[in-house]
């Protein structure tokens, strides 16, 4: 039970509505991912345990964390920086201060959701502090003045930034993308409601199904930026 239109995940789905089985798999699922992140939703009020959010941002940051190895892999500089533009409920700037205390991370928003707030409380609640991050209120534009000022900046060579834009609305998504070219960040972005116009030639009709027409945009946006 529990699932949404079309095998989705119903939003309001929480965690103490999944039968036994399914939720045993989950708590399987969440330490796999995070012990940290674990720890903290088993501490966490139920009315904020959203199965989808936790789900989304437990497979977020196995991409983030992918990632971050693959760079170090490569001999590339470690990120200092990761900025979690449109953050929403902030989970996975979260799981990522969690699990990379030496980083700063910064939640970027235009205020902080009450869920916000009670997941940095039960982080800490579980033994995790997230001294790391910080919640600055704004939007891209705000990031654009910091990478603007560090581009110009003298001491800011072992900086490195990575820029995440998960679910971002609209133009949100290749916005951040662009700006994250323009100044030399790693960027990792999860699309959401992408609009053909942004995306392809303005003559272009695509009267496909939802699933079809997102891959084809998200192929669009691989090609162009990729």
């Amino acid at each position: 039970g529990g699932g949404g239109a079309g095998g989705q995940i119903c939003p309001s789905l929480m965690l103490s509505d999944l039968p036994p089985p399914k939720r045993a798999a989950l708590w399987r699922f969440l330490r796999d991912v995070s012990p940290l992140l674990a720890s903290m939703v088993s501490v966490l009020p139920p009315r904020y345990a959203r199965v989808k959010e936790l789900l989304e941002s437990a497979e977020v940051f196995i991409h983030v964390e992918r990632l971050i190895r693959r760079a170090q892999r490569g001999g590339q500089r470690r990120f200092t920086d990761v900025y979690d533009v449109g953050c929403g409920h902030g989970l996975v700037a979260m799981i990522v201060a969690a699990e990379y205390p030496g980083m700063r991370v910064h939640a970027v928003d235009i205020e902080p959701r009450e869920s916000f707030m009670a997941q940095k409380m039960a982080f800490a609640k579980g033994g995790t502090d997230l001294n790391n991050l910080t919640f600055e209120a704004g939007d891209l534009s705000s990031l654009e003045l910091i990478a603007e000022s560090r581009s110009n900046g003298i001491g800011t060579q072992n900086i490195r930034s990575l820029l995440l834009c998960v679910h971002g609305c609209k133009s949100l998504t290749h916005e951040s993308i662009e700006l994250a070219s323009r100044y030399g960040w790693a960027w990792l972005a999860v699309p959401c409601c992408l609009q053909v116009e942004n995306h392809l030639a303005p003559s272009a009709k695509v009267q496909l199904p939802d699933k079809t027409r997102f891959m084809i945009l998200c192929g669009a946006l691989a090609m162009k930026y990729g």
